[in-house]
């Protein structure tokens, strides 16, 4: 019976993609060098963004490039929506004295830019020191009519 299950739930998981096709992923796996190069561009500048306004503290400019969707996780099992985020900001409990940023890959598919990077960062989260050491992240930005805006945020330096 338990086989079973297992057989119907992969069943169910494949159907989707299955009926879906290839299409969808095909654009993200056949970009031309010049389409990655475009991406890679465009994803570093949208997470040097999110770093700019983070060490510059203004919590106005931060509110307008998250998406109100805007949710983080952290390594320490710790969550925020954007609300608690930025409450945590402006409340300087979220201090980021100096950043730099390695091993940027990027995948875009129409609208959607999804960034896997490390970030060596000096920061405080919540009273917390974290580590100086470089961090794997990954975060995802949509488009919008007014703009990019990030709609996620992992963030797996422990403190």
């Amino acid at each position: 019976m338990h086989r079973r299950l297992l057989i119907l739930l992969a069943l169910a998981l494949a159907l989707p993609l299955a009926l879906s096709g290839t299409a969808a992923a095909a654009p993200a796996e056949r970009a031309t060098a010049e389409q990655q190069a475009a991406n890679l561009k465009l994803g570093t500048r949208l997470v040097t963004r999110f770093w700019d306004l983070l060490v510059a503290g203004d919590p106005d400019q931060l509110r307008a490039f998250l998406s109100p969707a805007f949710q983080v996780q952290r390594a320490n099992g710790s969550g925020q929506n954007r609300n608690q985020y930025l409450a945590d900001f402006a409340d300087s409990t979220t201090v980021i004295s100096d950043y730099a940023l390695s091993k940027i890959t990027v995948t875009r598919a129409g609208g959607v830019v999804v960034v896997r990077y490390y970030s060596q960062t000096t920061q405080t989260i919540s009273g917390t020191a974290y580590s100086t050491s470089p961090a794997p992240r990954i975060v995802t930005f949509v488009q919008t009519p007014s703009g990019w805006r990030m709609t996620s945020n992992a963030n797996f330096n422990a403190p």
